[in-house]
């Protein structure tokens, strides 16, 4: 009886935690909703089956200690409603990452999940074309943003960046069904179907003119052609590299602003300044947990004009100032597991399996990267793709002989 009603709580954190996949680019209230579920009857399950909510020690460990190092900085930052909500959003984004790791080491579960994302993946496509020929998206009615006279593509999401987060991340998986059609199936139509795919995700990820996002993809796909060992395709990124900016319209690689003056640099440089005089002034445990914006004017010394009242657009910088360099350092403790668990399942995977893995990783790297010039980490939707990632690529590296077979 105990046995029957674990598998059924099971299940439904599975599903919830899928659907929450699903609806993570068209609505924030249903992935709140969806992932709260989730949660609640993952460790109901847990508490009932008398399991580790962690099949590894040192991940709970890094994660325990992420958590208390980021909330000492609630206790001083005049903003005590503000940071009691940033404790809850770090708690959200690690139970991701730990219930993540859990529900899909299993491969049945990962098929489905590989199905749900692409699904959606397909939705929120059709859904940015839509908003590139008639002006607003379909699902939220948000319209069409603009650089200079570029079209800004933001599909769902309220903001290009967005968008332009979700595309990177996935765009290395889609590169590796593209590759794994080609060397392996004799149906042309997949292969043309998948060949489709890839380019519309291409064009769409152009369309945001996000060049950080841009950016972040090409180095994503640098990891992806050396993870492989693809010579060819890493001497086409090279030439790509040399070749595209000589391509491009000039205003889609320079944004001016209202003085026809290159924008998102400047901005950037007071922006990042201003994150490391908060972090020269508060050091260990930042500035307070989820009020920089509140807090960053008591150390600006600088005082510019520009940019009041900005996140840093360096989710890294932003972390330390918020929160401190101990939690950055865990943090990225965190990624470095992460990525290390991943790595260890790519050595070890069959080759159609190894691709997969491969554009699983890229799609983290490349959100990783992006984190540097914007606001990933700071926003729900990009941030639950993180942590997410992370929570797959510990699943994927725990001993599991199904993984390798």
């Amino acid at each position: 009886m105990i046995s029957l009603s674990t598998q059924k709580l099971q299940k439904l954190s599975e599903s919830l935690f899928l659907a929450a996949i699903f609806v993570l680019p068209f609505s924030i209230a249903a992935l709140e909703i969806l992932l709260a579920a989730s949660f609640i009857s993952w460790f109901a399950y847990k508490i009932i089956k008398r399991e580790a909510v962690a099949a590894e020690n040192k991940i709970l460990l890094l994660v325990c200690f992420f958590l208390i190092s980021s909330s000492v900085s609630a206790f001083y930052s005049g903003y005590p409603l503000l940071s009691m909500k940033g404790i809850v959003k770090i708690v959200k984004y690690t139970l991701i990452m730990l219930v993540a790791a859990d529900l899909f080491r299993n491969p049945e579960n990962l098929k489905k999940l590989l199905f749900v994302g692409l699904t959606g993946f397909v939705i929120l496509m059709a859904d940015s074309f839509f908003q590139r020929f008639y002006g607003r998206d379909l699902v939220n009615r948000v319209p069409i943003h603009y650089a200079d006279k570029q079209i800004r593509l933001t599909g769902p999401y309220k903001f290009y960046g967005l968008l332009g987060a979700h595309l990177i991340a996935v765009l290395p998986l889609i590169l590796s069904l593209t590759l794994a059609a080609w060397s392996s199936s004799n149906k042309k139509w997949k292969r043309f179907v998948m060949t489709c795919f890839l380019v519309l995700s291409g064009y769409l990820l152009y369309k945001t003119h996000s060049r950080g996002a841009w950016l972040a993809a090409f180095g994503s796909w640098l990891v992806f052609t050396i993870l492989l060992r693809k010579k060819i395709l890493i001497a086409a990124l090279v030439l790509a590299l040399l070749v595209v900016p000589f391509l491009l319209p000039q205003n889609a690689l320079i944004h001016l602003d209202i003085e026809r003056k290159e924008q998102s640099i400047v901005e950037r440089y007071f922006l990042w300044d201003r994150a490391l005089q908060v972090i020269r002034a508060r050091p260990w445990f930042g500035c307070g947990i989820n009020t920089y914006i509140h807090n960053y004017p008591k150390f600006d010394k600088t005082k510019s004009w520009r940019v009041p009242g900005y996140y840093a657009h360096n989710g890294y910088l932003q972390l330390a100032a918020e929160t401190g360099l101990v939690s950055l350092s865990l943090f990225l403790f965190i990624i470095a597991l992460s990525l290390s668990s991943g790595y260890r399942a790519f050595q070890k995977a069959l080759p159609e399996k190894k691709i997969l893995i491969a554009g699983l990783i890229s799609g983290f790297v490349a959100l990783l990267l992006q984190a540097f010039v914007d606001t990933t980490f700071h926003n729900l939707q990009p941030a639950t793709l993180i942590w997410f990632i992370a929570g797959l690529l510990i699943a994927v590296g725990q001993p599991n002989k199904r993984f390798i077979s």
